[in-house]
């Protein structure tokens, strides 16, 4: 009888180590949309930017805050400048289709806009950093995008095709 109850109260401890153990490895990131944007803003120059609310990012990117867990936007105060931050959390397929999508809307602008007229800017979108690091989908429009990847490959970010 007693050799029963030492493997209960075993399986009952495995039980609940294991339980502890599947709480505390559970998918909370490390990261949040707005230390991505801080990050850039120090790792490279970019112009005066503004933040977008919400309600403006419909027109940026063609999808609006309810398709994202969590953004954090900022594009410059410049209309003549293409710098651009946008750091969308994602919770599911369908929202990383329909921010993937978003952002190639915005992208396409941009190229367009600035083809026929400012030459570094339209340089600025053809090199844009694109990627994706755990549930985050990540664009970066700037003139060196060189400190952005060597950071975003050293926390495991894959670039977005």
């Amino acid at each position: 009888m007693q050799k029963n109850s030492i493997k209960r109260l075993i399986c009952l401890l495995l039980t609940l180590i294991l339980t502890v153990t599947l709480f505390g490895c559970s998918a909370k990131s490390e990261y949040s949309v707005k230390d991505f944007s801080e990050k850039f803003l120090e790792l490279t120059p970019f112009s005066e930017m503004k933040s977008l609310s919400g309600s403006s990012l419909p027109s940026y990117f063609v999808f609006s805050d309810a398709n994202v867990k969590r953004f954090d936007v900022m594009v410059s105060a410049n209309a003549d400048s293409a710098d651009t931050i946008a750091c969308f959390e994602v919770i599911n397929k369908e929202q990383r289709k329909a921010a993937i999508s978003g952002i190639s809307h915005y992208l396409t602008n941009q190229h367009t806009s600035f083809k026929s007229t400012i030459e570094k800017e339209f340089n600025k979108v053809q090199n844009r950093v694109l990627a994706e690091v755990e549930n985050f989908i990540i664009l970066v429009v700037c003139n060196d995008t060189t400190a952005i990847w060597d950071y975003l490959n050293s926390i495991g970010a894959k670039e977005v095709v």
